[in-house]
């Protein structure tokens, strides 16, 4: 693909698309605002595998680097709209780039109280979730994907209601949502030993639904959000979701034993609790996030429980800071992991009538998104002006039984990536 091809088209077809809604709406160019902001990154690590999906010993530019535009028509003091378009790499593949639509929705305010919206549009599930994509507002070179990598995607194509009270020395923001993602969830990324994968798909099709509740207060220095979010997870097309369940293989061992058998999930139900807090002091600020996946229907292996604490100071144009992130499976997914790893095919399974491979068992545990790993990221940040930041990070990272954000065999090990990137706005 041409990038600076693909850019321009995108910049043409996002200023066609808000002239043609002013012009149709008889309002003014001064109605129309167009804005951009974009992230130059690059990672190297010190070892050879894979860590979200592209950070390895070679380098990469591409785990950060992003592009977007985005275009808002302001039709009254009631109405508005917004699009935004983002070029960067792909999220339902490892190869190439994409550019995609992430925000297309109509605003209505009727009076400060109330913000109705409708269309593509990313509700406020984390502190940075609605401006991850622009790096000049905040220090980290990348946040931390202990807790950012929560969903696999946070745009929904559907509705959202925030009501605000605007108190005396406060603000507090209930913004309720509800609407459906399609995507592709990257859930097989290695297969030890070179072994043939018995599934046929590395990313799987999925419809979301999600629905949520998200309380905001903004008092002085301190900020506040916490939020229960509901989901509902189908495959979408010809695919399926399937898990392994043990079950009995009646025979003597090594003969018999236990084999896990396969089993089709039609859909999955999980609740995500979200709770952080953002404070600032003189020149100090202190931000720490929670989340929770509780996954119903299915021991798949995504129940988690993850967060993270960064301390950051400002020294003139400098921001240094440190932070320290967790993320850990439900002790039923990794246990299901060590079993699948430890529990032999018996050697009835491996013959007539189903000739199952002696690993099988090891590519199963292989499919399953098991998270066992935390981190501590040192790092500095330098702000040229609002619109324009550099930084630096070095980062460490403890694999211990296993972690579905690393393409490889990797137990009980760290590996180290240093990071450089500049974002801008414009």
């Amino acid at each position: 693909m041409n990038v600076p091809r693909t850019l321009r088209r995108l910049a043409c077809a996002l200023l066609y698309c808000a002239f043609s809604l002013l012009e149709s709406a008889g309002a003014t160019a001064a109605d129309f605002k167009l804005t951009g902001f974009g992230t130059l990154a690059c990672a190297i690590g010190d070892e050879d595998f894979s860590y979200l999906r592209y950070i390895d010993n070679r380098g990469t530019c591409k785990a950060d680097s992003l592009f977007g535009l985005q275009g808002e028509a302001q039709f009254s003091s009631r109405w508005s709209a917004t699009l935004q378009a983002v070029a960067s790499a792909p999220r339902t593949s490892d190869d190439g780039m994409e550019v995609t639509i992430r925000w297309a929705f109509i605003s209505f305010r009727p009076n400060n109280e109330w913000l109705f919206r409708a269309g593509r549009l990313r509700p406020p599930v984390l502190i940075n979730t609605q401006n991850a994509e622009v790096g000049v507002t905040y220090d980290q070179v990348r946040l931390p994907p202990e807790v950012y990598s929560l969903s696999p995607v946070y745009d929904v194509d559907g509705g959202a209601v925030t009501k605000t009270w605007a108190l005396e020395n406060a603000e507090i923001n209930l913004d309720a949502y509800l609407g459906q993602s399609y995507t592709k969830f990257r859930f097989l990324p290695f297969q030890r030993d070179g072994a043939q994968t018995i599934f046929p798909d590395q990313y799987i099709a999925e419809k979301i639904t999600f629905m949520g509740l998200v309380l905001s207060s903004a008092s002085g220095p301190l900020f506040l959000r916490g939020g229960v979010h509901g989901g509902t997870l189908k495959p979408d097309g010809q695919q399926q979701f399937i898990e392994f369940t043990p079950t009995p293989f009646p025979a003597p061992p090594p003969l018999g034993g236990t084999l896990y058998v396969p089993r089709v999930v039609d859909k999955l139900d999980a609740t995500v609790l979200t709770v952080g807090a953002d404070w600032r002091s003189g020149d100090w600020r202190v931000t720490a996030e929670y989340a929770q996946r509780i996954i119903k229907g299915a021991t798949l292996g995504t129940d988690s429980k993850s967060g993270y604490a960064t301390v950051a100071r400002s020294i003139g144009k400098w921001t240094p800071y440190v932070t320290y992130a967790r993320l850990l499976s439900s002790s039923d997914s990794r246990t299901r992991y060590q079993d699948l790893n430890s529990t032999p095919v018996p050697l009835g399974a491996q013959g007539a009538p189903l000739f199952l491979p002696a690993n099988f068992h090891r590519i199963v545990a292989d499919s399953i998104v098991v998270y066992d790993q935390y981190s501590t990221m040192l790092g500095a940040s330098y702000s040229f002006s609002a619109t324009s930041k550099l930084k630096f990070e070095w980062m460490q990272t403890h694999i211990g039984l296993t972690s579905a954000l690393v393409d490889g065999d990797i137990h009980n090990q760290r590996f180290n990536v240093l990071s450089v990137s500049y974002s801008m706005a414009f």
